[in-house]
C-alpha cells in the first residue's frame, strides 16, 4: 500500500511521525491498520468502525455536555434525595451510612485502579509503565490530604467539608468515566458508548447517597447541595469533551490513577469520622455492616449495568 511519512522515518525515544495512507475507506466499516518496521517488528491497530476524526464544533460540545450531565450530574442529584431520610436516622444508623460511603469509595478506588493498570498495560514501556499509575495515585492522595487539612483546619473533616471531599473524589472518578464514553464515540464504537452511558447512570445513582450522609446532621442550603452535585458530576462533561476530541490512553491512565488516589484518601477521612462519631467506633456492627453494604451495592449496580 503506498504511503507517505510526515516527519522523520527513523524515530528516537518518545518521537513520532505521521503516516499518511491514501485509502478509500467506507464509513462505519471495520479497518485493521498495520505497520512493519525495517527490523520486521509489526504494530497493528484495529479500528472497529471507521469514522472521520471529530472536529470541535458547537453541536458536538453540546452533545458531549448532555451525555456528561446524564452520566454525572443527574444520578448524583437523584442520590442526594436521600438527605431527608438520613436526617431522621439515629446516630448508629447514620454511622452505618457513613461507613457505606467508605465502602462505595473503596469500590470506586479499586475499580479506577484496575482501569488505570489495564490501560497502562497497552502503553509503550517508554511512558513509565506502572510507575505512571503509582505517580498519579500518590499525587492525588497527597493533594487530597493537603486539601483536607485546609478544609478541616488540621482536625477531622466533618459536615460540608467532608461532603466536599467525597464529591471531589467522586468527581475525579467521573472524569475518567466521561473520558471513556467520549473516546468510545470518537472511535466509532457507538454501541459501546451507549451501553457505557446507561451503565454509568445506574452505577452512579448510589454516589449521591455517599455525599448526602456527611451533611445529614448539618444545616445546608439548596445552593450548597447543587454545588456538591456539580463538583461530583460536572467532571464527566469535561471528560467526555477530552475523550471525544483527543482519545488519549495516557490521559485515561492519569485520570483513573488520580481517581483511585482521591477515593482512598477520602476513605481515610470517612474512617476517622466514623471512629470518632459512631457509637462503638469502627468495630461496631453498624459500621462494619455499612462498609460491606457499600461494596455490595456498587457491585450489584455494576452487574445490573452490564
Amino acid at each position: 500500500v503506498p504511503f507517505t511519512v510526515d516527519g522523520p522515518t527513523e524515530l528516537g525515544r518518545l518521537r513520532s511521525s505521521t503516516i499518511v495512507v491514501p485509502f478509500d475507506w467506507v464509513e462505519e466499516d471495520p479497518i485493521t491498520v498495520g505497520v512493519t518496521s525495517s527490523t520486521g517488528i509489526q504494530t497493528v491497530k484495529e479500528i472497529p468502525a471507521a469514522i472521520a476524526t471529530p472536529e470541535p464544533a458547537l453541536r458536538g460540545f453540546l452533545g458531549y455536555a448532555l451525555i456528561g450531565a446524564l452520566v454525572g450530574i443527574l444520578p448524583v442529584a437523584l442520590g442526594l434525595l436521600w438527605l431527608p431520610a438520613l436526617r431522621q436516622a439515629s446516630p448508629a444508623w447514620l454511622a452505618a451510612f457513613m461507613a457505606l460511603t467508605a465502602g462505595l469509595l473503596v469500590f470506586l478506588g479499586l475499580e479506577a485502579l484496575s482501569e488505570a493498570f489495564a490501560l497502562q498495560a497497552a502503553l509503550p514501556s517508554a511512558l513509565g509503565g506502572s510507575g505512571l499509575v503509582l505517580l498519579g495515585v500518590a499525587l492525588s492522595f497527597l493533594g487530597m490530604t493537603a486539601l483536607s487539612g485546609r478544609l478541616s483546619r488540621g482536625g477531622t473533616a466533618t459536615g460540608f467539608a467532608l461532603a466536599l471531599l467525597v464529591s471531589i473524589g467522586i468527581g475525579i472518578h467521573n472524569l475518567g468515566e466521561g473520558l471513556a464514553i467520549g473516546a468510545s464515540f470518537a472511535l466509532g464504537e457507538l454501541q459501546l458508548g451507549t451501553f457505557l452511558i446507561i451503565g454509568f447512570m445506574i452505577h452512579n445513582i448510589t454516589e449521591g447517597l455517599g455525599i448526602a450522609a456527611p451533611v445529614a446532621k448539618t444545616r445546608v442550603t439548596i445552593l450548597a447541595l447543587v454545588a456538591l452535585a456539580l463538583v461530583a458530576g460536572a467532571p464527566a462533561i469535561l471528560g467526555a469533551w477530552i475523550g471525544g476530541y483527543t482519545s488519549s490512553d495516557v490521559l485515561g491512565v492519569l485520570f483513573f490513577a488520580l481517581a483511585a488516589g482521591a477515593a482512598f484518601q477520602v476513605v481515610v477521612e470517612v474512617g476517622r469520622y466514623v471512629a470518632r462519631q459512631a457509637p462503638g467506633g469502627l468495630r461496631s456492627g453498624y459500621a462494619i455492616g455499612g462498609f460491606l453494604a457499600g461494596i455490595a451495592v456498587m457491585y450489584v449496580t455494576g452487574v445490573l449495568a452490564g
